[in-house]
């Protein structure tokens, strides 16, 4: 943890170090990790003030699973200023903050992970009706499979049937600047050579 008593004399790269659980700038070099870890992690856009009843819920939720936890980043200030049709990110102006749900284990806890990500699916339904929806928003960077996935297997082309399905995620992480994304991709990807569980499909030929 970051203690107050060293958070002024930090450095920024010190702080990496110390977010990601290392001991030094020269670890970062390191690319394997000493232990698997594995993890489920879903995501919120907040635009209105949650109720103190809905954050009492909420925190009962939370002290129920001592291995889960979430993360609230501010949004607003200078990021707002930028319109959200001014780039492919949308999620600018209109929100307070965003929340990243997490839970985590370790490999000899594996035995735990249906309970975990139950666990956490449970608390994403809870925070559904105080958080961004219609669409119900999400961040990109914080993927979550449980939106869904594209249908097509190595080699096969895209219809406009995936068009429309990649929208459950596609709307979610990207809102209006979906569909220009599609079109970007048609005209710089159209074979769909670039793809994975949840990319943006072209527009069949």
């Amino acid at each position: 943890m970051i203690s107050e008593s060293n958070l002024e004399e930090m450095s920024w790269i010190d702080s990496v170090v110390q977010a990601a659980g290392l001991n030094l700038v020269s670890d970062l070099r390191n690319r394997s990790t000493n232990s698997k870890n594995f993890f489920k992690a879903k995501s919120d856009y907040v635009q209105t003030p949650i109720s103190k009843e809905g954050l009492i819920g909420a925190m009962k939720i939370l002290t129920k699973e001592p291995s889960g936890f979430i993360i609230c980043d501010p949004y607003g200030g200078a990021m707002a200023r930028i319109g959200g049709r001014d780039s492919p990110f949308p999620h600018r102006a209109g929100n307070l903050f965003s929340i990243q749900y997490l839970i985590d284990w370790t490999k000899a806890e594996e035995g735990m992970a249906d309970r975990y990500i139950a666990w956490l699916r449970d608390f994403y339904a809870y925070m559904g009706s105080f958080v961004s929806n219609n669409p119900r928003a999400a961040y990109v960077n914080y993927l979550d499979l449980d939106l869904g996935t594209n249908n097509w297997t190595v080699g096969t082309r895209s219809t406009v049937d995936d068009v429309n399905h990649a929208r459950l995620w596609g709307d979610a992480y990207f809102l209006w600047n979906y569909d220009r994304l599609v079109k970007a991709k048609t005209k710089i990807d159209p074979e769909n050579m670039f793809n994975n569980e949840q990319s943006i499909p072209p527009l069949p030929k």
